[in-house]
C-alpha cells in the first residue's frame, strides 16, 4: 500500500491511490477518546464520558487528577503496539471515535485532539493502514445515547434531549470539521471524515439531517477537496431513506435531489440479526455510491460472522465494534480491572469515603494495564474469527528461498515483537509453543540447523527437542528430534528482512494466533500477514 495520492470513490466502490478497488477491512478504536459507561464500569447503566469523568474526580479528589487519568488513558489505550497488532491481524483501517470538545472549548476552537490524531496517523503510515475520523459526540448531542456524551439524557433516551439541530450547533460542528480538514487536507493516511455518529433527530425533524450534512461538507470543502465525506443514516445510523436524494419524500422535504459531493460514502450501523441488514445496499447501489457498515457486534459469533460475510459480499468495507474492551468479551482483547479500579468503581456506585489514596494506582492502570500486550489481557479467537479480514493467500513451499546461517536465534513474531517460547519452560515432549516477552531465556533460544536447501530444524536450547508440527492438528509443540518432515521448516525471505517459516510436512505457515503473552503458535494457510512473519535475531 503506497500512500501517495488519496483514496477516492468510483461508482459504488472505494478505490485506492492507483484506482484499484479497496475493500476496507477495519475496526473501531472504541473507548479511547470517548469513554462509554458500560466499558468503564462493566454494567449497562446510563453513564456518559463527562459523567464518568466527574465521578472519577470525586473519587480521586479533584478534576485535575481525573484529567491526568484521562490524559494517560488516551496516551496509552491506543499506541504503536495496538496498530502493529491490528495490522498483523490483517486489518487495513481504523475508525476513530472522538468527542467534539477535543477541538472546541469555551466557544472557541482548540487543538487538543491533534496530539492523539497525529500520533495515530504516523503509526498507521508506518504499518500501511488508513484512518477514518468519526465525530462520535457532537455539539448539542446528535442522539440521546450516553456514547454521544449526552448529559441531558438518561436510560430511557428521550429524543427531546437531542439539540444538535438547535441554535448554532450544526455550524460549530462545521467549524470543527473545517479546522480538522485544514490540518489533514494533504494527508493521504486519512481516508475520510465521518460527519456525526448515529444521528437521531427529534421526532418530526429527521429531514434536517441531510441539510446539516451539506453544511458540514461545505465547510470541509473550503479547505480540503481530497478526502471522502462519510454520512450515516438517521435513527442510530440505520435509516438511509432520510438522506436518499432520489427519494420523493426527501426531495420534497429538503429540496435536495442531487448527489451532494463527488467523493461520498454512506454508512450504516447494525446491532441486530443479519437478516435485517440485507437489502440496505439497494439504496446506495441506486445512488451509485459506496456503502460501509461502520459499527456492528455485541452479538453471538454466528451472527457476527454472518454480518461480516454480508459486508464482504455487498459493501465497500466493515468496522466491527470494538478492538478491545474492559470487562466485556465481545472483542479481540478484554482488559480486566484490578483491585484499585474495583475500589474506585465501588465508590462511584455506593458512595462512602473517596479513595483518594488510589490516585497513583489508577494512573499506573492507565499507563500500563490498558496498553496492548499487557499480560492480563484475554484474547478472543472466536471474535476474531467472526470479523477476520480476507487475507491474500500466498505460497508456502517446502523448498525454501531464504538462507540463514547455522546458529542460535531468538525467533520473534513481526506482529507482536514477542519471542517464540516453550510454555512453562518445559522439557517434555508435547510442550506447547507460544509467544512471550523476550527475556533471552533458554526456552526462547532456538538452534537453527540446515538439513536441506534453505530447510532447517529448530532445536530448543532448553530441552534439546525440535520444533514440531503436530501430526493430528494445526498446533505446534516441541518433540524429541527424529528427522521427520514435521520437524523441518523451509524459510522464505520477505522484503522487510523477516522470514515466512513453512512446514515441510503441511506446506503451511508458522503463525502466532494473537499478539499478547501466551498467544498460541500454530500452522495455517499462508496469507502473508505479519502474524506469519518472523524475525531471527542471533544470540550473542
Amino acid at each position: 500500500m503506497a500512500h501517495a495520492n488519496f483514496v477516492s470513490t468510483q461508482g459504488n466502490k472505494i478505490v485506492d491511490e492507483q484506482g484499484n478497488e479497496l475493500f476496507l477491512s477495519g475496526i473501531n478504536l472504541g473507548n479511547w477518546l470517548v469513554w462509554e459507561g458500560y466499558l468503564m464500569m462493566g454494567d449497562f447503566n446510563y453513564r456518559t464520558h463527562t459523567q464518568f469523568f466527574n465521578e472519577l474526580a470525586g473519587a480521586l479528589g479533584s478534576s485535575d487528577k481525573a484529567a491526568e487519568f484521562e490524559y494517560q488513558w488516551r496516551l496509552n489505550y491506543v499506541d504503536e503496539q495496538a496498530i502493529a497488532d491490528l495490522k498483523g491481524l490483517g486489518f487495513n483501517s481504523v475508525r476513530v471515535p472522538f468527542n467534539y470538545n477535543l477541538f472546541w472549548w469555551n466557544n472557541q476552537l482548540r487543538d487538543n485532539g491533534f496530539e492523539y490524531f497525529d500520533r495515530l496517523i504516523e503509526w498507521c503510515r508506518k504499518y500501511d493502514m488508513y484512518v477514518l475520523l468519526d465525530m462520535h459526540g457532537a455539539p448539542g448531542y446528535q442522539n440521546p445515547g450516553d456514547h454521544a456524551d449526552n448529559v441531558n439524557s438518561n436510560a430511557s433516551q428521550p429524543r427531546d434531549s437531542v439539540t444538535f439541530w438547535d441554535g448554532n450547533n450544526v455550524q460549530i460542528a462545521a467549524t470543527i470539521w473545517r479546522h480538522i480538514a485544514n490540518r489533514y487536507k494533504d494527508e493521504p493516511v486519512v481516508w475520510g471524515y465521518d460527519l456525526i455518529n448515529e444521528p437521531v433527530p427529534q421526532d418530526g425533524r429527521e429531514y434536517e439531517l441531510l441539510p446539516s450534512f451539506i453544511t458540514m461538507r461545505n465547510a470541509i470543502r473550503e479547505v480540503d477537496n481530497n478526502h471522502i465525506i462519510v454520512a450515516e443514516g438517521s435513527w442510530w445510523g440505520s435509516d438511509l431513506s432520510k438522506i436518499d436524494w432520489s427519494n420523493g419524500d426527501t426531495q420534497a422535504r429538503t429540496g435536495i435531489n442531487y448527489k451532494w459531493d463527488d467523493k461520498l460514502v454512506y454508512q450504516i450501523h447494525h446491532y441486530g440479526p443479519v437478516a435485517d441488514t440485507q437489502g440496505r445496499e439497494n439504496i446506495t447501489n441506486n445512488l451509485n455510491i459506496p456503502l460501509i457498515i461502520g459499527e456492528y457486534g455485541e452479538t453471538d459469533n454466528g451472527n457476527l460472522l454472518a454480518i461480516t460475510n454480508w459486508a464482504k459480499q455487498n459493501l465497500a468495507g466493515y468496522f466491527p465494534w470494538s478492538f478491545k474492551k474492559m470487562s466485556h468479551d465481545r472483542t479481540l482483547w478484554t482488559i480486566p480491572t484490578n483491585n484499585a479500579y474495583e475500589q474506585v468503581k465501588a465508590y462511584i456506585n455506593n458512595g462512602g469515603t473517596p479513595p483518594v489514596h488510589l490516585y497513583d494506582a489508577m494512573l499506573d492502570f492507565a499507563q500500563n494495564n490498558v496498553r496492548n500486550g499487557h499480560a492480563s489481557h484475554t484474547w478472543h479467537q472466536d471474535f476474531y474469527d467472526g470479523v477476520k479480514p480476507d487475507l491474500t493467500t500466498t505460497s508456502c513451499n517446502s523448498s525454501g528461498s531464504g538462507a540463514l546461517a547455522n546458529g542460535t536465534y531468538i525467533i520473534s513474531n513481526v506482529a507482536s515483537g514477542r519471542a517464540m517460547d516453550v510454555a512453562n519452560v518445559s522439557v517434555a515432549d508435547g510442550a506447547n509453543i507460544q509467544v512471550w516477552d523476550n527475556f533471552n531465556a533458554a526456552n526462547q533460544r532456538w538452534q537453527a540447523v540446515e538439513v536441506g536447501s534453505n530447510v532447517y530444524e529448530f532445536i530448543s536450547q532448553n530441552s534439546g527437542s525440535c520444533l514440531d508440527a503436530d501430526n493430528g492438528s494445526d498446533n505446534v509443540h516441541q518433540w524429541s528430534c527424529f528427522g521427520s518432515d514435521n520437524q523441518r521448516w523451509a524459510l522464505q525471505s520477505l522484503p522487510n528482512g523477516s522470514f515466512r517459516v513453512c512446514s515441510v510436512a503441511g506446506q503451511s505457515a508458522l503463525e502466532a494466533q494473537g499478539t499478547g503473552n501466551g498467544a498460541n503458535v500454530r500452522t495455517a494457510a499462508a496469507t502473508g500477514g505479519d502474524s506469519q512473519s518472523w524475525w531471527f535475531s542471533p544470540v550473542q
